[in-house]
């Protein structure tokens, strides 16, 4: 991040800040010079009081002044430390930083020029000192911006550069009135901060943004805006109660502005919602910026002995490509969550973006209806012994054909429905009313062995707290056994509270019900939770099978999965198989059930029930 672009960020996030609790103490009156002599030219302005309260806190120093020379005197436009002063050139530390443009003392004791020096020998006993010239537009010296400790010490090369740029931004600010102006309307807005977190609104937020637009416009360097969302924050909620959510937020808001992260500012733009700028100077750098910051608020949460992890997707605009207006980035950003990702929870935004806002927001409507009007269809995909002795059971997928849109895939529905509860709800009930319906009535025969059938549970759902019950209603509504039921879910869908997910899960297996931890080696950590969670089958996803059997390190790391999970007493599927060589190669590898194109895709009940009894006749059906 260019370093100037940083110390404006600072700069920017000081000047909305007003805590009066963290500014140093003013120095008293005294007999050294100091007496303190009020002039109207010298009344402290909002933006340079923030500013300098900054700069004293970034350099851990109690004295930081602005400071502007007449004839006569040196007058303080703005302080910590020494607020409201006038002293006189006699006594004046940086008229002699005048004559070199830059001057830094590391102790005061030491220097034949300062060791008698007023201020030295008595209060405020000055050790140390850095300053820096600010000029007029003409380049002629006109003040300081400087720097005083009691403490002896020595501002390292970056420190000093950090010191020059901030010089560099007050002179700008002395020298070009519509910036004054500008920080003088920003500096009146100082309370729009969310209580939770202490950030900034969103209006607040977008006035910040539109500063940093005009400096990346001037530095050549491009500001990314994001938007990101909190996915499971009403699972949160719900699972801990408000405490919990509101102690997330500020977690979420510390990371945010922590100094490692690189984001220029941030807000608060609803519940669940965060804005943020960062800069970049290529866009070949984008997801290289990004990424480790989503990474760093995805990480565990720990809360009172429970382990929380949050689920954030981030919607991406870039000025000056998508505007320059704030209010057009930020809402750019908000409707690029509406698109695919374009990598991992990345969603960036582009001008077909807002035609995928909309068909997003039709599907959801129709959705709904098509629920409630019995619309969909369930379709089926058999799971085949490795050695193909037999069908050991099918996973049941949802599949739509709208009168309007055509076929809609569950790749674009079912996401949609996840992230609405009643529809996420609406499905779920679906899926399972169906479910046992059709498995009733397999297997063909009282003497063939039990098929399970899977079901996809949406992570919003599994957190439900009757979800365990209403299962096992409709297993018995349908005088189905829990033993022919397996619920597949994924790695990310359990994290969001690890122990209260293996808690439902343990009521689960303990009423028979058969759990599957689905698309296998997709998620953020699934070895470091894998021996924790209750569940009898592991799937392997299907992108690991694909280079299989050519590739040396994917045979390897498939061998070393079902290994693991062998160890651990887990049945392996491997997921997405479609060639006979894949299939005698992981039939080798020890894998224990196989599920793909290579035996069929999924299809409907009619067709599913040819395929088993076909199989169960010992006739292997070409793949349907």
């Amino acid at each position: 991040m260019p370093r100037l672009v940083t110390c404006v960020l600072s700069f920017k996030q000081a000047y909305s800040m007003d805590d009066e609790s963290n500014r140093c103490p003013p120095l008293q009156n005294d007999d050294n010079g100091l007496t303190p002599q009020y002039s109207p030219d010298a009344a402290p302005e909002a933006h340079f009081d923030r500013f300098i309260h900054l700069v004293s806190q970034v350099f851990n120093v109690p004295i930081a002044f602005i400071s502007l020379f007449d004839e006569n005197s040196q007058r303080l436009k703005s302080s910590v430390g020494m607020e409201g002063r006038e002293i006189s050139r006699e006594f004046s530390f940086c008229i002699h930083a005048l004559e070199h443009g830059y001057m830094e003392v590391s102790d005061t004791l030491e220097s034949d020029l300062f060791k008698r020096h007023r201020a030295v020998i008595s209060y405020p006993y000055i050790r140390f000192y850095a300053g820096v010239v600010l000029r007029d537009p003409n380049r002629k010296a006109i003040g300081t911006l400087c720097l005083s400790d009691i403490q002896p010490r020595a501002l390292n090369e970056v420190e000093r550069s950090w010191l020059l740029a901030f010089g560099n931004i007050v002179e700008e600010q002395i020298n070009i009135k519509t910036q004054i102006l500008e920080m003088r309307h920003q500096a009146s807005r100082i309370n729009q901060r969310d209580a939770r977190t202490g950030l900034p609104d969103e209006t607040l937020l977008g006035e910040t943004l539109d500063n940093l637009v005009q400096l990346a416009e001037t530095e050549s360097y491009h500001l990314v805006v994001l938007h990101l969302r909190i996915n499971n924050l009403d699972e949160i909620s719900r699972l801990h109660g408000r405490k919990y959510r509101n102690a997330i937020l500020k977690c979420l808001a510390d990371r945010l502005i922590a100094p490692d992260i690189g984001i220029l500012t941030a807000g608060n733009i609803d519940i669940d919602r965060f804005g943020a700028v960062v800069s970049i100077y290529s866009l070949r750098d984008l997801f290289g910026v990004i990424k480790p910051i989503i990474n760093k608020l995805n990480a565990p949460i720990d809360l009172d002995g429970h382990t929380v992890r949050p689920k954030i997707d981030v919607g991406v605009s870039v000025s000056p490509s998508d505007g320059i207006n704030p209010d057009d980035l930020l809402e750019r950003a908000r409707t690029a969550l509406k698109a695919p990702k374009t990598y991992e929870n990345i969603h960036v935004f582009t001008h077909r973006t807002e035609e995928s806002a909309l068909r997003r927001h039709e599907v959801e409507q129709r959705l709904e209806a098509a629920l409630s009007g019995n619309k969909l269809q369930q379709h089926y995909q058999p799971l085949v012994s490795a050695d193909g002795s037999g069908v050991v059971g099918f996973e049941a997928l949802a599949r739509w054909q709208d009168n309007k849109l055509g076929a809609i895939s569950p790749g674009e529905f079912v996401p949609i429905a996840e992230k609405n509860a009643r529809l996420s709800r609406l499905l779920t009930d679906w899926s399972l009313e169906l479910v046992c319906q059709k498995a009733f009535h397999w297997p063909l025969k009282l003497s063939d062995p039990s098929l399970k059938i899977g079901v996809n549970i949406p992570a919003n759902q599994f957190y439900q707290p009757n979800f365990v019950e209403q299962v096992l209603r409709t297993l018995g509504e349908h005088n189905l056994a829990p033993q022919r039921l397996t619920l597949e879910l994924t790695e990310e869908s359990l994290l969001t509270d690890i122990d209260r997910a293996i808690s439902t899960m343990d009521k689960l297996r303990n009423s028979g019900i058969s759990l599957a931890l689905d698309d296998f080696g997709t998620g953020y950590s699934s070895l470091n939770y894998l021996k924790r969670l209750p569940v009898d089958v592991l799937k392997i996803d299907k992108s690991f099978i694909d280079d299989l059997p050519h590739d040396e390190k994917a045979i390897n790391l498939v061998s070393g999965i079902i290994r693991i999970a062998h160890g651990l007493g887990l049945t392996v599927v491997a997921e997405g198989v479609e060639y006979q060589t894949q299939q005698t190669l992981l039939e080798k590898l020890g894998c224990d059930v196989l599920q793909g194109y290579l035996f069929s895709r999924p299809v409907d009940a009619d067709k599913a029930l040819n395929f088993l009894e076909a199989w169960s006749q010992g006739s292997h059906p070409a793949a349907m």
